[in-house]
């Protein structure tokens, strides 16, 4: 016989045991472990270790076991007192003196062990014993449950699709509610599609429903109780059955949703023996489905190896057999997952170093921002014909590169030269809060913001993995996140103020703070050019809550509706998306800006990052560089740019359309078409980070690609 003993961190030993260790104590019996399931709590206990867990310890409360007259049980996993308040109240549980299986005593990651008599509970006759261990998770989804009106037909969402989320469903629909699953993780959802499909359960990535009338989290992301609060109706049920990651934030805004929808927020924990004896009628009745949740059944010396796979939380469950008799069934597992055209520009004839008189009513007369405005000059009409024609008369069917055409011909305007070339390649990542998420218009809290700028200087960010591809400088900005970051070399600081006031109320912010960051956008690029000639620059974004901003602004300069401007952003649902349209119609009747005057635009409804953007598009262009906007964000902050000074227009680029509707109706007021068409929507730069390969291409198709002359090949040349 053997127990498997964790003596530290990540230090589970084989160990052979004796008979004579396992001596009963009051009110104990030893019993023959036959099946033990691996649970997460047992990988965290061995990752992390608990201040109240003392080594060396057996882990192991998930089991089936052979008691001294031979009957199959499974273990209550908890030792209550029996005397304190909440035992007395059959909340057991809760107990105050509470020892639990597998933490305060040893577990059954072993052959034999000693359980209290009154925690054991007989299985039905001929129940599998393999099943049998889901008694203990399926015991909490009965106690979470018994927290909540079970009225049939009742919209159950759950957050989360492992093990816990799937069984969370299962009995919800045994209860004849209508259960649906949120998981996010392509390779769970992979594992999971037998299941599902099997017992028509719904599992999405994410939906634009709301109003259910029970969600539940059933994963410790922070996220996703944050949007469980979002997505509950009006005097509905959340059940908090997950613990959530810990140390994160949740704002004060959401939790008032909590206030007004009159939502119950039941907390669940554990379970009581009363439940895993309710659990086993259950489990009786859905073997087979229960079944297709073992990815494996396994001797228990593949205990060690197996706490890295369960803690990745891509598995469902694993058990470990010492019965000997079990080893080798396991699930049907699925498959492993596997570990535009750019126009030509149109001449804008202001005079050289002049600037137009509306602009020179709306801004400083001097210091940088006046400076750099007075630098940008129209691009020259005197190489069009010339640029066309090269391109024209590259060996290939006339416009038979598409886009690419048009980008190497604006590349060449762009740097006045028929040879145009890209050698410095710059992106850089403007990010900021705003204060209108006080308005409850993001799926996502504003702590966010500042969680990704971290990502983004960790480097594992898509725009990360882009820039690294592409050879592109990239550069985070602080332009008003809340959060304080450390000093970074990736990270520039230029915070104009924690975040900007929310514009529901009054403008976003001062004249002063307007002029800061706008001129702040200006530096960055500056002096990054003063340090390496830039010839292309990339402008992406980071902030919760800016496609309120970028919205309402394109609503503004174009025209076009609240209704048609304001997009699900980061992914509010359908009622969340009309508050979003609702927010943004009250704040421009507040407003009421000036559709001509990009300052104005920009103080009252804008964001800091977004001016950022907007200096920054403003001062490459004063220096010939080659602008490329991303989404939506900086598609916006292009538009309000354009509006302080027509003559960039030549030398802005659409890096790549966006699923946000509103950036459609602002490049065709920019006269603008985006370079790649793949469906995204992050934000970040990567759209941007993405046309500037494709631009570079095109300048070496431009410079590198053979005339008809030089190949000396017909043009009557069929092909």
């Amino acid at each position: 016989m053997i127990r498997m003993v964790l003596t530290g961190l990540e230090q589970l030993e084989i160990r052979d045991m004796e008979e004579s260790e396992l001596i009963p104590g009051p009110d104990e019996v030893g019993v023959d472990v036959l099946a033990c399931a691996v649970c997460r709590t047992d990988a965290k206990m061995w990752e992390q270790g608990h201040r109240d867990l003392l080594f060396p310890r057996v882990l192991g409360h998930e089991m089936v076991v052979r008691d001294r007259e031979g009957r199959l049980c499974t273990v209550w996993p908890g030792k209550s007192c029996g005397e304190c308040r909440y035992c007395l109240m059959g909340r057991e549980n809760l107990c105050e003196d509470m020892k639990i299986t597998g933490f305060h005593n040893d577990g059954a990651f072993a052959h034999r062990i000693l359980v209290p008599e009154k925690s054991l509970i007989p299985l039905p006759r001929n129940m599998d014993p393999v099943t049998a261990c889901f008694a203990e998770p399926v015991g909490c989804v009965v106690n979470a449950f018994e927290k909540l009106p079970a009225e049939p037909g009742a919209r159950v969402l759950i957050f989360g699709g492992g093990t816990m989320g799937l069984i969370t469903a299962l009995y919800a629909k045994s209860l004849g509610l209508n259960p649906l699953i949120i998981e996010k993780h392509e390779d769970k959802i992979s594992r999971v599609s037998s299941f599902v499909s099997a017992w028509e359960i719904p599992l999405v990535k994410e939906t634009h429903e709301s109003r259910f009338q029970i969600v539940i989290n059933a994963c410790p992301d922070f996220i996703a109780f944050c949007q469980a609060i979002t997505k509950v109706d009006k005097a509905s049920h959340i059940s908090f059955f997950s613990g959530i990651s810990k140390n994160e934030e949740i704002e004060t805004n959401l939790l008032n949703l909590v206030h007004y929808k009159e939502a119950v927020v039941s907390g669940a924990y554990g379970m009581k023996k009363s439940d895993m004896e309710k659990a086993l009628p259950f489990i009786r009745n859905h073997e087979k489905e229960l079944r297709l949740l073992v990815e494996e059944i396994l001797p228990p010396e593949s205990a060690p190896g197996l706490m890295p796979k369960v803690l990745s939380g891509k598995y469902l469950k694993y058990v470990l057999d010492f019965s000997g008799e079990l080893t080798g069934s396991s699930r049907p597992l699925s498959a492993e997952p596997s570990s535009p055209a750019v126009p030509a520009p149109k001449a804008q004839d202001t005079g050289k170093g002049s600037l137009p008189g509306r602009i020179r009513k709306q801004l400083p007369q001097t210091g940088l921002l006046a400076r750099t405005l007075a630098g940008i000059h129209p691009l020259s009409r005197d190489l069009v014909s010339r640029a066309v024609a090269k391109m024209d008369n590259k060996t290939k069917p006339l416009g038979a590169l598409g886009r690419l055409e048009d980008l190497g011909i604006r590349m060449s305007l762009i740097q006045n030269r028929l040879t145009p070339e890209i050698r410095q390649k710059n992106i850089f990542v403007f990010a900021g809060d705003h204060g209108i998420t006080e308005e409850g218009v993001s799926a996502y809290p504003a702590e966010v913001t500042g969680q990704m700028v971290e990502n983004f200087l960790n480097g594992g960010a898509a725009i990360n993995v882009l820039c690294r591809h592409h050879n592109i400088d990239m550069k985070v900005v602080d332009m008003g996140v809340i959060k304080e970051f450390s000093p970074h070399p990736d990270l520039i600081r230029a915070k104009v103020a924690k975040g900007t006031r929310n514009f529901a109320l009054q403008d976003a912010m001062t004249r002063e703070e307007l002029i800061l960051a706008l001129e702040s956008g200006m530096k960055i690029f500056l002096e990054a050019h003063a340090a390496k000639p830039v010839d292309i620059v990339g402008l992406g974004e980071m902030g919760i809550g800016n496609t309120t901003s970028a919205s309402a602004m394109i609503s503004v300069i174009t025209g076009i509706s609240p209704a048609r401007a304001a997009g699900r952003g980061t992914g509010v649902d359908n009622k969340g998306l009309e508050h979003k349209i609702e927010v943004i119609e009250k704040v421009l009747n507040f407003h009421c800006p000036d559709p001509g005057d990009g300052f104005q635009i920009l103080q009252k409804i804008g964001g800091f990052e977004i001016a950022g953007i907007a200096g920054a598009a403003l001062a490459a262009a004063s220096k010939g560089c080659a602008v490329v906007l991303d989404g939506v964000i900086s598609t916006a902050a292009g538009l309000a740019a354009l509006l302080i000074h027509p003559d960039i227009q030549g030398y802005l680029i659409s890096g790549h359309k966006s699923v946000e509707k509103a950036q459609e109706a602002a490049l065709a007021h920019m006269d603008l078409t985006p370079v790649i068409d793949f469906d995204m929507r992050l934000g970040e730069g990567t759209g941007a980070a993405l046309a500037m390969d494709a631009a570079e291409a095109a300048c070496k198709i431009m410079t590198q690609m053979a005339s008809f002359e030089e190949a000396r090949i017909s043009r009557s040349t069929p092909r």
